[in-house]
């Protein structure tokens, strides 16, 4: 069993971030968990403070800036080094958002039987993914990481769920900090440094897993509690239709339902999804 550190950037609803705390320390409870408040959220700061007040919950003094889709790898790097700096013990990150949940539990056993875990799609310029684009390719930050890395291009994946050692997460930091700035870059970087040191991992022989949750932002799967249900029994499939130019789901049109713990999206507000799954939590 590893004792996980979930990376958590979060930028409103102070209450919600506390319902999500709640979660994660019901289904892992032995979990560190550690929030970056970005740095457009200052005058909730307080709030946050005050509502995630928890044990083993750290507070990231660092407050970056973060934009929607322009990239926000630095809050989960940053949060990464802070925890080392305070010298908490954990064997595996994991990286999640604030609108998403828990549903089952094992997933200290499931990230313990892998070093990484990541969705790995190979850079393609015939994919209609907005990612893959020849500027993102070439630009000088990415061929520096690249180059630490001894690859000639990157991957993608989902970047919710996906998770890593403590030590090969260590190795992509430094990497990250030596090439790119801690702020937004225009793109969604954290949907490709881990996936591409996944991909590393796997041309050198290790096997690695699924990242750990459902997402629906690139297809029309609608998130419900008969959903919920069966990504508990883990059994079976999901089907949904990939929205265009959007990332193919890891999860949908295969029978893996055993690699997933969490799902997203859950609303940041009081819905049946979100009481739903708080009801199973006793």
């Amino acid at each position: 069993m590893s004792r996980i550190l979930f990376s958590l950037p979060v930028h409103e609803r102070p209450d919600i971030v506390r319902n999500q705390i709640d979660n994660i320390k019901y289904f892992c409870p032995d979990a560190l968990i550690c929030l970056h408040i970005s740095e457009g959220a200052a005058e909730e700061r307080s709030e946050f403070l005050r509502q995630c007040d928890v044990e083993n919950v750290l507070i990231n003094p660092h407050s970056y800036p973060t934009q929607w889709s322009a990239g926000i790898m630095h809050t989960h790097i940053s949060n990464f080094l802070y925890v080392i700096e305070a010298n908490w013990d954990f064997d595996k990150i994991v990286l999640i958002s604030s609108n998403e949940l828990l549903v089952k539990h094992g997933l200290e056993d499931y990230v313990a039987r892998f070093e990484i875990g990541s969705q790995m799609e190979v850079y393609d310029s015939s994919n209609d993914w907005g990612v893959f684009r020849e500027d993102f390719l070439k630009s000088g930050s990415m061929q520096g990481y690249l180059s630490a890395l001894g690859l000639p291009l990157f991957f993608g994946g989902q970047a919710e769920g996906q998770f890593a050692s403590k030590a090969l997460f260590l190795q992509i930091a430094k990497a990250f900090v030596a090439n790119f700035p801690m702020g937004p870059i225009g793109f969604p970087i954290e949907e490709v440094i881990l996936p591409t040191m996944a991909a590393r991992s796997g041309l050198i022989g290790v096997t690695v897993g699924m990242p750990i949750t459902l997402c629906n932002y690139c297809n029309n799967l609608q998130i419900t509690p008969q959903v919920v249900d069966q990504v508990r029994s883990a059994r079976g499939a999901l089907f949904a239709r990939r929205v265009p130019r959007a990332l193919r789901s890891p999860h949908i049109g295969a029978s893996v339902l055993d690699s997933v713990f969490s799902v997203k999206r859950v609303p940041r507000e009081d819905c049946e999804l979100r009481r739903y799954i708080v009801s199973l939590m006793v």
